[in-house]
């Protein structure tokens, strides 16, 4: 603590004195804040960080997943297949890339496919502030496949958006993505690593309209490196950054009951929605209140309606199977 002199305190209590015979509260609170600035600790100087990264455990997910989990986070920027040496004796298991799971302090190894064998890794790494961490450890490989499937965990939707995203749970097979697009542009599939995918516009001279909601349809569309299909999704977007939709309601049944599953399509002259049924409800997001139709697709059964935003729209389904894909084709 700073040691204050007594001519420099007594001052300080004259001045507070002074001032509470003038009710001058402002300055007792000003003369107050500098006996406390003057009498305050200093703060103690920055550490860096000088502890080495450490490799904690090695677990094989499945065949071609490994999950090393490090003391702390590391430097996944700079995170490199060289930088890791998978050996089972004279034989290297090459690992095709790497990326963190739950956290940067977990990451997963995409490899090929593994043996029931133990293997040896040594490697290195970098943490936040640059301190490199060499290991040196085994771990017991498996031939178990991965059964799992992928899901999405992050995906684009709604207005102010000139693109589609998807954010998957694990590596993906990059060679495959299958979707229907309404209404239908060019697009074409990015992939920023193996688990982001963009679908961009064909003809970078071309744009989406501000008027219009585009909407993709993925079902087992996406598989990952074992050959899991991912599941069925819906997602829209729109680059309308004054969006203010109204609200289309209906429900779909087969005689008396709710249809379990199926795919609502929404049109005028031409089809210009999707979504899913869910509990036996469709919901689309609209621009006005004129009618539309509504068709709805469940298994074998199909049911088409004029719906209105202000009516109570039921569509009753019957056994006719009609064949969805020829709608995006």
């Amino acid at each position: 603590m700073i040691k204050l002199g007594a001519a420099f305190v007594r001052g300080l209590l004259l001045t507070i004195r002074v001032a509470m015979a003038y009710n001058d509260y402002r300055k007792i609170i000003l003369v107050l804040a500098l006996i406390i600035a003057a009498c305050a600790h200093k703060a103690p100087p920055l550490v860096k960080d000088r502890m080495k990264p450490k490799l904690q455990n090695i677990f094989a997910l499945n065949n071609r997943q490994i999950q090393f989990t490090f003391s702390e986070n590391i430097d996944t920027l700079n995170l490199k297949p060289d930088n890791f040496n998978i050996t089972r004796g004279d034989d290297t298991l090459q690992i095709t890339s790497l990326y963190p799971s739950l956290s940067a302090a977990e990451i997963i190894a995409i490899t090929e496919t593994q043996m029931d064998s133990v293997y040896k890794v040594t490697g290195y790494v970098f943490d936040s502030t640059q301190n490199k961490g060499a290991f040196d450890m085994e771990f017991t490989g498996t031939s178990k496949p991965d059964t799992i499937a992928p899901w999405i965990i992050k995906f684009s939707e709604g207005s102010r958006q000139k693109e589609f995203f998807f954010h998957f749970s694990e590596a993906m097979d990059t060679t495959f993505f299958s979707y229907s697009m309404i209404p239908k542009k060019e697009l074409v599939s990015e992939w920023r690593n193996p688990r982001v995918c963009f679908l961009l516009l064909a003809d970078t001279t071309d744009a989406l309209a501000f008027d219009t909601t585009y909407y993709v349809y993925i079902n087992q569309g996406c598989r990952d490196l074992s050959g899991n299909l991912v599941g069925t999704l819906v997602t829209s977007i729109t680059p309308d950054t004054a969006y203010k939709p109204l609200i289309l309601k209906g429900s779909a049944q087969i005689n008396d009951s709710l249809v379990i599953t199926g795919i609502a399509l929404l049109r005028r002259k031409t089809f210009s929605g999707i979504t899913l049924i869910k509990g036996g409800d469709f919901q689309f997001e609209v621009r006005d209140s004129l009618p539309y139709t509504v068709e709805v697709f469940s298994d074998k059964y199909w049911g088409s309606a004029t719906v209105l935003i202000d009516s109570i729209n039921i569509i009753y389904l019957k056994l006719e199977e009609k064949d969805i894909d020829n709608i995006f084709y």
